[in-house]
């Protein structure tokens, strides 16, 4: 495990949005294993991938099935999503991605700051 400090934020290839939401994830292995999602709070998000805060520390090179909503987008069935500001449209975006850093979280010691870099997409 790294120290949040020594993380270098220069290697980020795409810009990062803050977001205030939820994720559930799983490692893949338990996902086969029948292991529930656990809930994680999404700090940040990119095209490349996102930071989540957990209750855990996920192992390095751990493989995760992560689901996002996102409140006031719509999904439409090519896969573009439409912003509809409606709280009530929920985009729905189910990924893949592999843990690359986790560091103690600096404002929830008890919780770890948790990078992804994303793999792959799920289908619904």
């Amino acid at each position: 495990m790294i120290k949040h400090e020594d993380f270098c934020e220069e290697r980020r290839q795409e810009e990062r949005f803050a977001k205030n939401l939820y994720v559930r994830f799983t490692r893949l292995e338990d996902l086969m294993s029948g292991v529930p999602y656990r809930d994680g709070q999404l700090l940040d998000i990119s095209g490349g991938g996102l930071c989540l805060l957990a209750e855990e520390a996920l192992p390095l090179g751990s493989q995760l099935v992560m689901v996002l909503e996102f409140p006031g987008w719509h999904a439409t069935t090519d896969g573009r999503w439409i912003a509809t500001k409606v709280e009530e449209d929920v985009g729905v975006l189910r990924v893949v991605g592999m843990v690359s850093w986790v560091a103690v979280s600096r404002d929830r010691p008890d919780q770890y700051e948790t990078g992804v870099s994303f793999s792959g997409m799920v289908s619904a």
